[in-house]
Formats: C-alpha cells, sequence, structure tokens
C-alpha cells in the first residue's frame, strides 16, 4: 500500500520496517499509530483527472544523519504526471553523508534514476512529455554543486557514482530548480511533519476522499 497506492505513509512504513527483524513494544505501538491514522483516512485515494497536463514533474529531498542508528540520512522522491502521483520512494542512504548539500546530491542521483525509467514507460505510450523535465529540491547547496564542473577539495570525496546527476545536468536533461520547503511534496517522505503541514502536503498530492 505505501508503494502503490498511498504515499502519505511511505515514510513512517520505510521507517518500521527497519526494525522487522526484532521489533519491541515500542515498534508496536508506532506500528499502531499507521493503522489508526488508515481507520481514520479510509477513503483517501489518488485522483486522476482527464485534464492533467501531459508532463511530468519531480520533488526530491532528503534528511541529514535522520537515523539515530548509523547516522544515516533517508532520500525521497516524488513524481507526479500533472498534479496526480504515479512514483514515489523513501529509503535510507547506503552510506553515511558528511553535509545536508551531500545527503540531498545523493538524493537526486536516485531521482534522476526513476525519471529516466519514467520516460522510458511513457514513450512506450505514446505520451510525449512536451515540458522540459524539472526536478524540485529545496537545496540551493545541491543545485551549485550539480552545476560546477569543477572536482574541489569539500566535494572531492563523494563518490564518483553521484556525480550521475552533474553529467545529466550538463547534458540538459534535467533542470533542477529550487523550491521552498512548505511547497516541497517529498518532504513528507523523509520526516515526520506537524499536522497542519501534513495535511498541506497530501492535499498537494492530490490524494482526496474518495467521491460516493
Amino acid at each position: 500500500m505505501s508503494t502503490k497506492t498511498r504515499p502519505d505513509i511511505a515514510y513512517n512504513v520505510n521507517t518500521y520496517a527497519r526494525f522487522m527483524s526484532n521489533p519491541n513494544k515500542i515498534h508496536y505501538q508506532a506500528l499502531n499509530q499507521i493503522w489508526k491514522y488508515l481507520n481514520y483516512t479510509p477513503t483517501l485515494e489518488i485522483t486522476y483527472s482527464g485534464q492533467t497536463e501531459p508532463y511530468i514533474l519531480g520533488y526530491c529531498d532528503s534528511d541529514w544523519g535522520g537515523n539515530i542508528i548509523g547516522r544515516k540520512s533517508t532520500s525521497a522522491y516524488y513524481f507526479s504526471f500533472g498534479r496526480s502521483p504515479i512514483s514515489w520512494a523513501s529509503q535510507l542512504q547506503k552510506t553515511v553523508a558528511l553535509s545536508s548539500c551531500e545527503a540531498e546530491y545523493m538524493a537526486l542521483k536516485e531521482a534522476i534514476k526513476e525519471y529516466l525509467y519514467l520516460i522510458s514507460v511513457i514513450k512506450q505510450l505514446n505520451i510525449e512529455n512536451k515540458e522540459k523535465f524539472h526536478l524540485f529540491t529545496d537545496s540551493l547547496s545541491a543545485i551549485k554543486l550539480a552545476n560546477n564542473p569543477e572536482h574541489h577539495a569539500k566535494t572531492k570525496h563523494i563518490d564518483i557514482q553521484y556525480h550521475f546527476v552533474r553529467e545529466h545536468v550538463t547534458n540538459n536533461t534535467i533542470q533542477l530548480s529550487h523550491i521552498s520547503t512548505k511547497e516541497q511534496l517529498a518532504d513528507m517522505l523523509t520526516k515526520a511533519l506537524s499536522g497542519p503541514t501534513f495535511k498541506n502536503l497530501v492535499r498537494q498530492m492530490n490524494l482526496l476522499p474518495m467521491e460516493k
């Protein structure tokens, strides 16, 4: 459900799944909160419209060292076709990031990989992505790093695989665009948010109550 129809619970499910091998009472209590939320919102569903604009938008975000055990960061991406969600993910990064910029940069790599896959799918469906692809992030430092051709001392330790991001920016495959944290739809996939902020992002994701 968290990967198919309910992006609003993706972060929670991803977090609790890390303790599946040895859960304790606290984890069961936390899991119970997910069941309570689902019981409270049983009619919430992804809404698609025939008026959907035929282009993909992407949002990418990361926390920094949010996982207390190991201090790894959580990456997240969210893609919509027009205004409706078609792909999202919340996952723990494989290595420890030394800065928030590095954590965001590592998250961008996964988002771009997913975008390339989605583009191949819509081409097979004979749908043209007319607009230039924008990948939105709230990290100006990550955008600068992706656009900076110099391999300076502060970033030379970053694994070469992450410069996959810079390659696609240079080739004009994507355009990284800055967005405020309040409008960052992937934010809810990286951390727990306040009630009003969470509900606002759910609405922006076009997750609406089922019409009777």
